[in-house]
């Protein structure tokens, strides 16, 4: 699914935006007005987030490519119900030209379906002259039936013993005819039992009468036809045994359950369901989503995959939390596990501060058992030009924020401690600031396992972290971590860590961006379009 924003001076235009790039099959997630400056003008604009699934982008990109200069920005300026019109027709004629190409070929490798035969035979019986008959295999619903029927010249003769004929049966020719008309018997018989394999039923009893009448000739057919005929009788017999076998097995044989059946979800919602999870949200979660969308989605449109999938973005645009003031507030604490990013993330939010925002910083450590830990620091604010601290007990605290009146902000580096004891988790709470309204960023890989990672979190719990940094993003090949840990512990995503480089690989979380990673809509590092 293709998932894009657009923004434009009027909503109109917004509009024709939308429908010139994603086509008239777009569906709109959302629209809002920004009041913010666009252009030199300085006026107000409107922004629309839209999206399409990708085989529908895909015939409209078709279409075009089959049109000239002059149709194509026709095609694009015309109305959705003229686009959609002109797309059906040219992809309908593509799908009609390829049958027919399959058609020509299967016919041109003689895959044509062979017509219905007659198939000859003596019927000899014990005290009467042999008569020939001819059966005709006519289909039928369930398999085939055999009906007889007589030559014109022996049309009376069908109920009567048999007429003499005016040649011996055991002449030369016959042989060769009756082992020609056995060896298509067999096919016959070979394809009637597939389809009798297939519908779960008997065969007919007819075909059997046809090969008691057949091995009757054996007498007159020499020792060879007379093998060939026994054989085929055998083979009979064997296939009757077992398809009465078969029928005696319950029919009740079903393939492999489809992604999400074990949350009751319907077939519909399979696709969009093992999306998420190959994105790696949770499976639970995955169903608890669509769920609520086979609730709210009629069946009609549950089989649209792009309608399907574009509620659940618009889902996951409303119920995903974000920090609206990320760089708000005058402190803010770095926390969580070794490994997990505090002491980069930290670096890159002074960057953004300092370069960007032309503010004030102060950096404080708290982390003294790490080795070149504070060294590493002390680097990085000589380069900033920013003052920077030790804290050892919680004693030093009222001393340092007497001292720091005059800064914007003071980012406070703390220890990786797993918190798996007692002694841990009272060695942070008293390395805590004792400022109120601190925020709390708990970071953590975007490459862990979803239950480490609330694990994580239920044990950060005792500090009360007020949201979520998700860093390593460039390590992680599934992001979907990132909304299954927003959704299940409620804590808003602030930042977002992409790579190494100082202070390009940082970025403000925004809900677009974690429906981004989720379908993977485009590059990992995004540039800024001008």
């Amino acid at each position: 699914m293709r998932v894009k924003k657009f923004e434009a001076k009027s909503m109109k235009d917004a509009l024709r935006m939308v429908k010139a790039e994603l086509g008239p099959e777009a569906v709109i997630l959302g629209a809002r007005e920004n009041k913010r400056s666009f252009g030199i003008a300085g006026e107000t604009s409107f922004e629309v987030t839209a999206a399409v699934s990708e085989s529908t982008l895909q015939k409209k990109r078709f279409v075009e490519s089959r049109l000239k200069e002059d149709d194509k920005e026709k095609f694009r300026t015309a109305d959705a119900r003229a686009q959609r019109r002109m797309i059906e027709k040219m992809v309908d004629k593509r799908t009609q030209s390829q049958a027919v190409a399959t058609r020509e070929a299967a016919e041109a490798a003689d895959w044509r379906p062979r017509p219905i035969t007659k198939i000859s035979y003596i019927d000899i019986q014990d005290d009467a002259p042999a008569q020939v008959t001819t059966k005709v295999y006519a289909p039928r619903a369930g398999g085939r039936q055999p009906t007889q029927s007589p030559a014109p010249a022996q049309a009376s003769a069908v109920a009567k013993p048999a007429a003499k004929v005016s040649r011996p049966a055991a002449n030369v020719e016959e042989i060769e005819a009756n082992r020609s008309g056995m060896a298509d018997v067999r096919g016959k018989i070979r394809s009637l039992a597939r389809e009798a394999f297939e519908a779960g039923g008997l065969i007919e009893s007819a075909p059997l009468k046809t090969a008691a009448a057949a091995s009757s000739a054996s007498s007159s057919a020499g020792p060879n036809g007379a093998q060939e005929i026994l054989s085929l009788k055998s083979e009979i017999h064997r296939l009757q045994s077992l398809l009465e076998g078969f029928q005696k097995v319950p029919q009740t044989f079903q393939g492999a359950a489809h992604p999400g059946a074990e949350f009751g979800l319907g077939y519909d919602f399979s696709r969009c369901y093992q999306k998420l999870v190959e994105a790696g949200v949770a499976g639970d979660l995955a169903a608890e989503i669509l769920t609520r969308a086979s609730q709210e989605i009629d069946s009609f449109n549950a089989k649209k995959p792009a309608i399907v999938e574009a509620w659940v973005a618009k889902w996951l645009l409303h119920n995903i939390s974000v920090c609206t003031r990320p760089l708000a507030g005058k402190v803010h604490v770095f926390v969580g596990p070794m490994g997990g990013g505090k002491t980069s993330q930290l670096v890159k939010t002074a960057a953004q501060l300092v370069i960007r925002e032309k503010k004030k910083v102060a950096i404080v450590t708290t982390d003294t058992s790490k080795v070149g830990a504070v060294d590493q620091l002390k680097i990085y604010c000589q380069i900033l030009n920013v003052p920077f601290a030790i804290i050892r007990d919680r004693s030093e605290w009222q001393w340092l924020e007497s001292q720091l009146g005059s800064i914007d902000h003071v980012l406070i580096d703390s220890p990786g401690f797993g918190l798996r004891d007692m002694d841990e988790i009272q060695k942070i709470r008293s390395l805590m600031p004792s400022a109120d309204g601190a925020s709390i960023h708990l970071c953590l890989s975007s490459s862990m396992k979803e239950s480490d990672a609330l694990e994580v979190v239920r044990r950060f719990r005792v500090v009360q972290p007020t949201d979520l940094v998700f860093t390593a993003l460039d390590l992680s090949v599934h992001h979907g971590v990132i909304a299954t840990v927003q959704l299940r512990s409620g804590l808003p995503i602030h930042s977002f860590g992409i790579g190494s480089m100082v202070p390009e690989d940082f970025e403000v979380a925004t809900k677009e961006r974690v429906l981004d990673l989720l379908f993977k809509l485009s590059s990992l590092k995004r540039t800024t379009e001008k």
